[in-house]
C-alpha cells in the first residue's frame, strides 16, 4: 500500500521491538496498484540477492495490497504465484478484499457481509464509513491506525481466521483479509 499499510506495519514492528534491519518495510514504489507493488517487490528482492548472493535474498517477501477496484489484482496474484515457485515459497500475497481497512474494522466488529460500491461511494469508501463508527477521525494514510486498534489485535486475528475458513471452497473472498497471516508471522519472530 501507499501509506496506510506501511504506517501500520512500522508501528507493529516498533510495538514488537523488531529490528529495522531484519524487518524491512519498503514504500514509495512506482505506482500503488497490485501489479506495480509485486514488480517493485521483485526488483527489491533481486537487488538484495545481487548485493549478497550468499544469503540468497530476503527470507520472505510479503506484498500487501487490496483488491478494491484494481484492474491488476488478478495479474498480481498470478505473478506472486510464479515468483513464489521460482524463489522457493518466499513471496506471499497479503490481500484484503475489498481493502486494508477491513482488517482494521475486524478489530471492532465481526464483519462477514460482502461489500459493494454504492452510487456515491466506492467499495472501500463503504468499509471506511463502517470503520469511522469506531474511529471517527480515520483517514487513509493514518499514522495512528495501529495504536488505535492494537488492544484488540487478538480478536481481529481470530475474526480474520474465521472469515478465511468461511470462504474456503466458496469461490468468493468478499470480504476477507490475509493481514493476520503477516501479523502472526511477525509475532512469531518476536517470540523467537
Amino acid at each position: 500500500g501507499k501509506k496506510t499499510e506501511p504506517n501500520y506495519f512500522k508501528a507493529l514492528r516498533s510495538h514488537l521491538h523488531l529490528n529495522k534491519e531484519l524487518i524491512v518495510i519498503h514504500e514509495g514504489f512506482r505506482g500503488n496498484d497490485p501489479l506495480s507493488l509485486v514488480n517493485s517487490a521483485e526488483e527489491e528482492f533481486d537487488k538484495e540477492l545481487k548485493r549478497d548472493p550468499e544469503k540468497r535474498g530476503y527470507d520472505n517477501v510479503f506484498v500487501v495490497f487490496d483488491k478494491d477496484t484494481h484492474t491488476t489484482y488478478t495479474g498480481a496474484l498470478h505473478k506472486i504465484t510464479g515468483l513464489s515457485k521460482k524463489h522457493k515459497e518466499k513471496f506471499k500475497a497479503i490481500v484484503s478484499i475489498p481493502c486494508f481497512e477491513l482488517w482494521l474494522l475486524q478489530h471492532f466488529e465481526d464483519v462477514t457481509r460482502p461489500y459493494a460500491a454504492s452510487s456515491s461511494n466506492s467499495i472501500c469508501d463503504n468499509v471506511i464509513h463502517d470503520l469511522k463508527a469506531h474511529i471517527p477521525d480515520y483517514e487513509k494514510g493514518s499514522r495512528t491506525a495501529f495504536e488505535l486498534t492494537h488492544p484488540m489485535l487478538d480478536v481481529a486475528i481470530s475474526r480474520a481466521q474465521s472469515l478465511e475458513r468461511r470462504h474456503e471452497g466458496v469461490g468468493t473472498g468478499n470480504p476477507s483479509t490475509k493481514v493476520h497471516q503477516l501479523v502472526k508471522y511477525l509475532q512469531g519472530i518476536k517470540r523467537q
